[in-house]
């Protein structure tokens, strides 16, 4: 059986290498022109990414976290330069190092992931109980923040979720890096440790990451919703007291 480090230092390691894989898109456009090549490509076809992502590399691993690392990689890369240091001066970095987290009134504290279907796979329990702030959570505050000058349509935001959830590892590959831009274009932040984890999880659990990238989009999605009208009542409250 597999011996694997425990769940907090499996998702240690994947922020940390979040962490310094944004400082070096940022500090070395050679870096970050080279992990782009990696978009959508397989384990066989990202030869210049080895020499950036290989280190990084947990000594037992399947196939499809090693895969995670390379995508992941080429998915921060996939913006421009100026992104990086510009959000760098101006904002504490969040979870893929372009700016805060944005949290709803239900989203302070994450939950942990359960995914539930058995397994003999030791190496899939540090992914399977990891803490997370999923892709349905980015969805969702991207969809929040549409009612300002960014953001996403609520429409196009499920059909997104839903065409990413129906997908095979390999399609989930091909569909993440257009998604990721989806929610760039509205300046909502991902969570690219949890990603690269789900990522790794896929093939045992899709089912159950599924599930929980849209559970998360519409539990913080319907939160946003009741918060507003209270906002609204309240100011009709206070409209009705002055007159």
């Amino acid at each position: 059986m597999t011996t694997t480090a425990p769940p907090a230092t499996r998702l240690a390691l994947y922020r940390k290498y979040v962490e310094e894989i944004t400082t070096r898109c940022g500090e070395d456009p050679g870096v970050r022109v080279a992990l782009r090549k990696g978009l959508r490509r397989g384990l066989d076809d990202v030869s210049p990414l080895h020499r950036i992502v290989a280190p990084w590399l947990p000594e037992e691993r399947g196939e499809a976290e090693e895969r995670a690392f390379y995508a992941v990689a080429a998915m921060i890369a996939d913006r421009p330069r100026h992104s990086f240091t510009s959000r760098a001066d101006d904002e504490t970095p969040g979870p893929d190092g372009q700016g805060p987290t944005a949290t709803t009134e239900n989203e302070s504290e994450p939950s942990p992931t359960t995914h539930e279907e058995p397994t003999s796979a030791e190496e899939q329990k540090p992914i399977a109980r990891a803490r997370r702030d999923s892709l349905g959570a980015s969805f969702a505050r991207a969809v929040v923040s549409q009612g300002g000058q960014s953001g996403v349509r609520q429409d196009t935001a499920e059909a997104r979720l839903n065409l990413l959830t129906r997908q095979s590892l390999e399609g989930l590959h091909r569909h993440l890096p257009a998604s990721i831009r989806l929610l760039r274009s509205g300046d909502t932040d991902v969570d690219f440790a949890v990603l690269l984890a789900d990522l790794a999880a896929w093939p045992q659990y899709s089912k159950a990451i599924s599930r929980r990238w849209l559970q998360d989009f519409y539990r913080i999605r319907n939160a946003a919703i009741e918060a507003a009208a209270r906002r609204r009542d309240s100011e009709d409250d206070e409209t009705d007291d002055a007159t």
